[in-house]
């Protein structure tokens, strides 16, 4: 992953480390190990505490390190991330994850437009990628 002299470690416990680049408007919350429902929880409500009061337009969540999800946790992040992040600044969102977690990953709550969907209500695009720099490329590219 490429840091800049203006990346900082806003947060580290054994399973996510988040780290802030304000000068590119970024949240990077990197996956260290698979986590419990419970830890998957906390850990993504924690970033979205950091976005908010940061006011971060870029998000890339590093999930290579995460070999399966729950259906009850990706729903739990589709339905609860969304109202929380409403108030936010934040314009596009990446997860980057392993080509057998990304099949396993439903994809329908982001492309539905006729339920409350990310892209439905164009508070923010989500969008899933293999590789980091893609990712990166995908979130400072111009709209």
């Amino acid at each position: 992953m490429v840091y800049t002299s203006t990346t900082r470690q806003v947060y580290e416990d054994e399973v996510i480390t988040i780290y802030l680049d304000l000068s590119l408007s970024l949240l990077r919350l990197v996956w260290k190990q698979q986590p419990s429902s419970m830890q998957y929880r906390q850990g993504y409500r924690r970033a979205i505490v950091l976005a908010l009061e940061h006011k971060t337009r870029y998000w890339l969540t590093d999930s290579r390190r995460i070999l399966y999800l729950y259906q009850a946790d990706q729903h739990w992040m589709y339905a609860k991330m969304r109202p929380l992040l409403k108030g936010g600044k934040l314009q596009r969102m990446t997860i980057v994850l392993q080509p057998e977690t990304l099949i396993m990953t439903d994809q329908g709550p982001i492309h539905d437009r006729s339920t409350a969907s990310f892209r439905g209500k164009k508070l923010f695009y989500l969008d899933f990628f293999l590789d980091v720099e893609s990712a990166l490329s995908w979130l400072q590219s111009p709209d």
